[in-house]
Parts: C-alpha cells; sequence; structure tokens
C-alpha cells in the first residue's frame, strides 16, 4: 500500500481523516481495518508513527490512541478520561465511582477512572489520568447489568445505576469512600426496585446488602422504596453484626435491625448525607 510521508503541517490521508473524524479514541486494530492492513502489519505501525509524530494523534497506552483536532495541540490535548479507559481493552466496563459520575450521582468528579474486565486487575497509568481494573464482581451479568452511553458520539459500555450502587455498597473504597458514597447517592432520584434486589441477590454479599437495606430504608420515602424491596433485602442481610463501609472496631455505630456496624460519621446529624 501506498502512502505519503506526513509533514508538520499535519496533512492526513483521506481514509485516515475520515477515521480520525469518527474515532476520537480508537484502537490499533480498528485503525488497520479501516485502512485496509491486518492488525499485525509493519505497515500499520509505520502509519501510525507518521501520524504521531505530525501530531495528529496521540498515544494513551499501547495499542491504544486518542486524535488531536486538526488546530489541537497534542501536548496539552485533554482525552475524554472514560472514553478512553473503556478503549483500554475490549471487555472494559466502567463501574463505581466512575459510573456514578456518568450517571449524573456522583457527589465530586475524580481524576482516575475505575472500570471491570474479566482480565488480570491492574492499574493503567497515562499521560492523563489513570485506570484502575478490577475483577468482574460476583453475579455480573451482560448484558442485564450493563448500560451505555454516548462520548463524543462513540459509545462505552457502564454498570446500570442499580448494578453500580449495589457495587459501590460492596467496594466502598472504589466510590471514593463512605462518606462520598452516600453524598453521591443523596443525588440519585430513582431507582428500579426489581433490579435492585435482583443484583444485590447476585452480588452475595451479605454485608452489602445489610448495608444497602439501611440506606434505602432511611431513603423510602424520597426514592420511594416499598415494604416488599426491604423485606427482600432484609432476607439477605448478615445474621451476625458485620463491620460495613470501612467502619472501624471503636469508631462504629450499630444499625441492629439490619446487623451491620457502620462509621459513626454516617449517622451523625451534621452530615451532608443523612
Amino acid at each position: 500500500m501506498a502512502f505519503q510521508s506526513i509533514s508538520s503541517t499535519r496533512p492526513q490521508h483521506g481514509g485516515s481523516r475520515a477515521f480520525f473524524s469518527a474515532n476520537p479514541v480508537f484502537r490499533r486494530e480498528d485503525y488497520a481495518a479501516a485502512v485496509g492492513r491486518r492488525t499485525g502489519e509493519k505497515v500499520v505501525t509505520v502509519m501510525l508513527a507518521q501520524h504521531l509524530k505530525a501530531g495528529n494523534i496521540k498515544r494513551i497506552a499501547r495499542g491504544v490512541f486518542a486524535t488531536v483536532p486538526a488546530h489541537g495541540d497534542v501536548e496539552t490535548w485533554t482525552v475524554d478520561r472514560f472514553l478512553a479507559a473503556s478503549r483500554l481493552r475490549r471487555d472494559a466496563v466502567i463501574a463505581y465511582h466512575s459510573a456514578l459520575e456518568l450517571h449524573g450521582c456522583a457527589y465530586t468528579d475524580a481524576p482516575d477512572v475505575q472500570a471491570i474486565s474479566s482480565s488480570v486487575s491492574v492499574t493503567f497509568d497515562t499521560p492523563g489520568f489513570a485506570c484502575r481494573f478490577v475483577k468482574v464482581p460476583a453475579g455480573f451479568e451482560p448484558p442485564r447489568d450493563v448500560a451505555e452511553a454516548d462520548r463524543a458520539g462513540l459509545m462505552l459500555k457502564l454498570t446500570t445505576l442499580e448494578r453500580t450502587v449495589v457495587d459501590c455498597f460492596d467496594r466502598p473504597d472504589l466510590a471514593g469512600g463512605a462518606e462520598e458514597l452516600f453524598n453521591s447517592l443523596a443525588l440519585v432520584q430513582r431507582l428500579r426496585s426489581d433490579p435492585l434486589v435482583r443484583q444485590a441477590q447476585s452480588l452475595g454479599s451479605a454485608a452489602a446488602c445489610g448495608a444497602l437495606g439501611w440506606w434505602l430504608e432511611r431513603e423510602r420515602t424520597r426514592l420511594g422504596v416499598s415494604d416488599k424491596t426491604l423485606t427482600a433485602l432484609q432476607a439477605l442481610k448478615p445474621n451476625h453484626p458485620q463491620y460495613v463501609l470501612g467502619a472501624k472496631a471503636g469508631d462504629a455505630r450499630s444499625v441492629a435491625a439490619w446487623n451491620i456496624l457502620v462509621p459513626a460519621e454516617l449517622v451523625a446529624p451534621s452530615f451532608e448525607g443523612a
């Protein structure tokens, strides 16, 4: 395949130009297919290297690139971290605090991204953000637990709001901690009760179900939580008191109805999310 050198004025092949315009973040194999080449061909490496040198694209991670707009500066151009993270692995699903952000329910914006994947847990450090991949939580079931969001014209996968809430009660450390989680949950306007209970059941964590049930009971009027939902979660609570949401001995309060010990600050009247 013949191709021209790319000069500092940033010319592009017609095929590459159209591809870059439609793909603000992309993987090597997607680009190779767009220019009619196999992923491993040397010419693909050469073409990408030329576009990198010309400033048409920037590397996010190995085999993952972002398009730089025609008048953008490759050194300062900010890549959509959610979209970029979703392309780091083929099976990436944005989750936990990052999913709360995408659902419009995060109390604060976080600089990093959390995602789940069937591959090994690892943190990718990119030039603009870090993405922490964690193992798929118990009972996670696509497509039931997966939603989609449009970012710059491309679709990415994220956990549904109900699955996100359940998972955050299981791993509050991935939701920014208990206070951040509860302040974020105060922004949730509605939840689908049946999917919430099903996903809590599939998670299989009594501690998380107890904490979730306690929170829903507190929010039952605002969210319209039914007795049926609370009864279902009562059946899933711990048999014996368990520390939840990062609570520690000496600084926890007992919630006997749910067999849980919660951080003292979450029951203080001055707490924002209370």
